[in-house]
């Protein structure tokens, strides 16, 4: 319907903007539910060893760091909940505020093919349409980036708990309570390293299309609003610039995480097991912290405050050359 619309519509700027945002966001949806459905084996595997874990029973300080990254997840969740939302009404109520319903504007530029919508009732019809087409929008992106916050949350809670066993290293006498503890370190921090490879491999094409849609999307939005300040354009650009951000400020967070971790193996008093075999283990850990974490962007990259920079770049570059286009 999109590209029937901006086929129809071509000379008029705001349906053409809107219809191209339009399609964009659908396939951005397509790719995701795609991705999820070919990899859903992986990804109930995924669901299944987060929310079966039971390890914040072994201790205060695990159910405490548990705990905090739970009410994280829970914030990222209502930040989702109300941003999603938040731009599809945006688009849908510009129309009333506009006072353009006598113009007959759609909110986004779609319409039932081949059927002027600028006649009635076919005008309702459509605004009809788009309504509950916008809610199922909205809740389908909810629901797809639900997951992958309960991923984030879950393995940088046990690179928190594996940090504070790690500065525990060297505290104690007891030669016997040292090798447990680093058993049980070099067992959680293998199954979290093995947890991130499956969710980057799980992610990566999934992201790589979400980063391309929201650089389409950022330059479109920031096209209309500088060619037309007054437009609906303003929520689709507030909420595509505040979503890669945390799908970046998510992944860095995993990284900075994965160092902490690095940095307290060289901290600890691993210097105070002097047996051989206990250096062997610590030298072991020390190479596994080393190891490269993230999640992967198609394999071009991580997710990362760097990655949120080269996004809006590309946006700005992409704008800049419509602008000269137009000239």
């Amino acid at each position: 319907m999109c590209s029937i619309h901006i086929i129809r519509y071509k000379d008029d700027t705001d349906s053409l903007i809107l219809s191209l945002s339009a399609l964009i966001s659908g396939t951005e949806v397509v790719l995701k539910i795609a991705g999820m459905v070919l990899n859903r084996t992986k990804g109930a595997r995924l669901i299944a060893t987060a929310l079966n874990d039971k390890s914040y029973d072994d201790g205060p300080m695990e159910r405490f760091v548990f705990l905090k990254y739970h009410k994280m997840c829970r914030k990222f969740m209502l930040i989702t909940f109300f941003s999603y939302p938040f731009t599809g009404i945006m688009l849908l109520s510009y129309p009333v505020i506009a006072g353009k319903l006598d113009e007959y504007m759609l909110p986004v530029g779609y319409s039932i093919p081949y059927i002027s919508y600028k006649q009635e009732p076919w005008y309702a019809i459509n605004y009809c349409m788009i309504i509950v087409q916008g809610v199922w929008l909205a809740l389908a992106f909810i629901g797809l980036d639900g997951p992958f916050y309960i991923y984030l949350c879950y393995s940088t809670c046990k690179l928190e708990i594996l940090k504070n066993y790690v500065d525990q290293i060297g505290k104690s006498d007891n030669i016997e309570d040292q090798r447990n503890l680093m058993r049980k370190i070099i067992a959680i921090h293998t199954d979290v390293l093995t947890f991130l490879k499956e969710c980057s491999s799980y992610y990566q094409d999934i992201y790589l299309g979400q980063v391309l849609c929201s650089i389409g999307h950022i330059c479109m939005s920031l096209f209309h609003i500088q060619l037309k300040f007054k437009n609906s354009s303003y929520g689709m650009l507030a909420t595509n610039v505040v979503k890669m951000w945390i799908f970046c400020f998510c992944g860095e967070l995993v990284v900075t995480k994965s160092n902490q971790l690095s940095t307290a193996m060289y901290n600890n008093r691993w210097y105070r097991l002097w047996r051989n075999q206990d250096l062997k283990a610590i030298q072991f850990i020390l190479a596994n912290t080393q190891t490269t974490v993230g999640f992967s962007v198609g394999g071009f990259g991580t997710l990362s405050y760097q990655t949120f920079t080269v996004i809006m770049k590309t946006a700005y570059s992409c704008n800049a050359f419509l602008h000269n286009m137009m000239k």
